[in-house]
C-alpha cells in the first residue's frame, strides 16, 4: 500500500478566459485529515470537482494508493473510493434512509430480482451504527431527519461504498455546537480506520480542532501546507488573503450617540423578560449557543414571532409591533440569517431583488418606472460593491458575499433607522467578510444603531460596542468591548 491515499500533481484547469487551478499539488495520507482553505474562488472547489470526475484537468496527474487514475467519471471515482459530500447535501427526500445509504447498490433477492428489505435493513442497521445513526429506523423517510442527521446519512452511504478518500464541503454550515463535536468524533473515529479526508471550511477554528495538516490556497494556486500545531489562525488569515486578523476586523471607534431602540421586557413563549437599550451607532451584539434565544429575539423584535408581554420604543415613541410591516415602517430592517430562502429570490436578477421593497413607489400610470427602477438598483449596487456581470444578472449565480450586499442594498434603500443582522457573514469566505464589515460600519456612521447575532465569537467580540450574552431566553450578561473575553462569554452562554 502506497503512503499516500490521494496523490495530485501538477494540476491545471483552465476555463474560458480564466485559469481555475494553476499547477497544484495535494497529498493526503492513509488515517489523516488534510484541511484545504482559502477564500471563495480561490480554486478549492475545482479541485474537489476535478476529484470527483465531474471535470477532468487540462494537465496534471491523480494517483489513488499509487495507481494512476488517468481520466475517469464520477462512477469510476466512486468504484475507486473517492466520495464527495457537498454543502448542499445530496439526497432523495422521499426515500428511506436505508435506500438512500445503499443507493445504486441495493440488494435484491435472487429469485424474483425484488428488493429483499430485510437484507437491506440488517445492512443499513450495521452502517448506521458506524455513523451514530442507530436510534433511527432504516426505513424512516429522509424527509423526517435533521440536517445533521441527513448528514451522517451520506457519511453512511460513503462507507458503505467502502469509501477510502472522503471530501467534505462546508460540513457544519448548518449544525449547532452539540452536532458539530458529533461530527468531529466521526471524523476521528473514520481516521482511526485509515480513511483519508479531505475537509473544507471557512470556519478557521474548526479547521484546526479537525486537521492534521492545512494547505492553503489563493487565486488558483497552493500557497502553502503547514502541519495544523505549527499554524496560528492570523498566520492562516494572512496566506489566504494577505490580511492580519486585526485587518480582519476593521471596526473602529466610533462616536455613540442617543438611545435609538429600547427594549422592554420582551416576553413570549421563547423569552423571558428580555431588556436591552440599542444606541444611534452603535454595533450591538447577541451572542449565545444554538437555541438560547437570539434568534428569537431578533424576529420577535422585527414582528416575525408574537409578542406576549413587554415593550418597545424608538426614538423614544412607544410603538406597536405585530408584523415585518410595522416593524418597516418603523425604521427597522432585517437581514435573515437563511439569506438564500428568506432574504433574496435566488432565480430574479441583482435588479428586481435591490428594488423589491420599492415598487409601489415606483408604480406610474400602474406600470413600474424602469429608468428609475435601474438607475436605483445601479446607485445601491455601486455603492455596496456588488461584484456581478451587471444588474441583470441573475441573483443565484453570484457569490455568498455578493448576494448578502444584495440583500444590505434592498434594506439600505428603504432609509432604515435600526439595521438587525442575523448571522450577516454565515457561509461568505474570508475576504467577503471584511468588506460586510466596513458596510456595517459606513452604516453605523451614518447613525444607524445595528443589531448583529452571530455565532462567531470572534466576531462579535471584535465588531460590537457592547455584547449582550443570551441563555436560555433571557440576556444573562452585557460586555463593553473593552470588558469582553472569550472565557467571561462562553461563562454566561453555558448558563454558569
Amino acid at each position: 500500500m502506497s503512503e499516500f491515499a490521494l496523490k495530485m500533481e501538477g494540476i491545471y484547469k483552465e476555463f474560458p478566459g480564466v485559469v481555475a487551478v494553476n499547477m497544484v499539488d495535494l497529498e493526503v495520507r492513509h488515517g489523516e485529515v488534510l484541511a484545504l482553505i482559502g477564500e471563495n474562488g480561490a480554486g478549492k472547489s475545482t479541485m474537489i470537482k476535478i476529484l470527483s470526475g465531474a471535470y477532468s484537468c487540462d494537465k496534471g496527474t491523480i494517483y489513488v494508493d499509487g495507481k494512476e487514475m488517468g481520466r475517469y467519471t464520477p462512477k469510476q471515482a466512486i468504484d475507486s473510493g473517492i466520495s464527495v459530500i457537498y454543502q448542499e447535501l445530496n439526497y432523495l427526500n422521499y426515500m428511506s434512509v436505508a435506500e438512500n445509504i445503499f443507493i445504486g447498490n441495493i440488494p435484491l433477492k435472487k429469485k424474483s430480482r425484488l428488493v429483499d428489505y430485510a437484507e437491506l435493513k440488517r445492512r443499513s442497521i450495521e452502517v448506521q451504527k458506524m455513523v451514530g445513526l442507530e436510534h433511527i429506523d432504516p426505513m424512516t423517510t429522509m424527509g423526517q431527519l435533521s440536517v445533521s442527521e441527513k448528514q451522517l446519512v451520506e457519511i453512511g452511504r460513503a462507507y458503505a461504498r467502502n469509501v477510502k478518500i472522503l471530501v467534505m464541503d462546508e460540513p457544519t454550515s448548518a449544525l449547532n455546537d452539540r452536532e458539530c463535536e458529533k461530527l468531529f468524533q466521526l471524523i476521528d473515529m473514520l481516521k482511526k480506520q485509515g480513511k483519508a479526508i479531505i475537509y473544507i471550511s471557512h470556519k478557521l477554528d474548526e479547521v484546526v480542532r479537525v486537521s492534521d495538516r492545512i494547505q492553503v490556497m489563493r487565486d488558483g494556486r497552493s500557497v502553502g501546507v503547514k502541519n495544523a500545531n505549527d499554524i496560528t489562525k492570523n498566520e492562516m488569515v494572512n496566506m489566504m488573503v494577505g490580511r492580519t486578523i486585526t485587518e480582519m476586523y476593521p471596526i473602529s471607534k466610533r462616536e455613540i450617540g442617543e438611545p435609538l431602540l429600547e427594549v422592554r421586557g420582551m416576553t413570549n413563549h421563547f423569552l423571558k423578560d428580555v431588556s436591552f437599550t440599542l444606541h444611534k451607532g452603535e454595533i450591538l451584539g447577541l451572542f449565545g449557543l444554538m437555541g438560547a434565544g437570539c434568534d428569537e429575539i431578533v424576529r420577535t423584535l422585527f414582528g416575525l414571532m408574537p409578542l406576549s408581554s413587554g415593550e418597545i420604543f424608538v426614538d423614544g415613541k412607544k410603538v406597536a409591533i405585530k408584523s415585518s410591516k410595522d416593524a418597516i415602517k418603523n425604521g427597522m430592517a432585517y437581514v435573515p440569517s437563511e439569506r438564500k430562502t428568506e432574504g433574496l429570490i435566488l432565480m430574479q436578477s441583482v435588479k428586481a431583488n435591490i428594488v423589491l421593497l420599492q415598487i409601489d413607489k415606483l408604480m406610474k400610470n400602474f406600470t413600474v418606472d424602469k429608468n428609475r427602477e435601474t438607475e436605483l438598483a445601479l446607485e445601491w449596487s455601486k455603492k455596496l460593491n456588488v461584484k456581478a456581470p451587471g444588474i441583470d444578472t441573475i441573483t443565484e449565480s453570484l457569490s455568498g458575499g455578493n448576494q448578502q450586499k444584495v440583500v444590505l442594498a434592498k434594506w439600505m434603500l428603504n432609509k432604515p433607522k435600526i439595521l438587525i443582522l442575523n448571522e450577516p457573514t454565515k457561509g461568505i469566505d474570508v475576504g467577503a467578510k471584511v468588506e460586510i464589515y466596513k458596510l456595517i460600519e459606513d452604516f453605523c456612521k451614518q447613525g444607524l444603531g445595528v443589531i448583529m447575532v452571530s455565532s462567531e465569537m470572534a466576531e462579535v467580540m471584535f465588531t460590537s460596542d457592547r455584547v449582550h450574552v443570551v441563555y436560555n431566553g433571557e440576556i444573562r450578561a452585557e460586555f463593553t468591548k473593552e470588558e469582553v473575553t472569550q472565557e467571561k462569554i462562553l461563562q454566561r452562554a453555558m448558563g454558569e
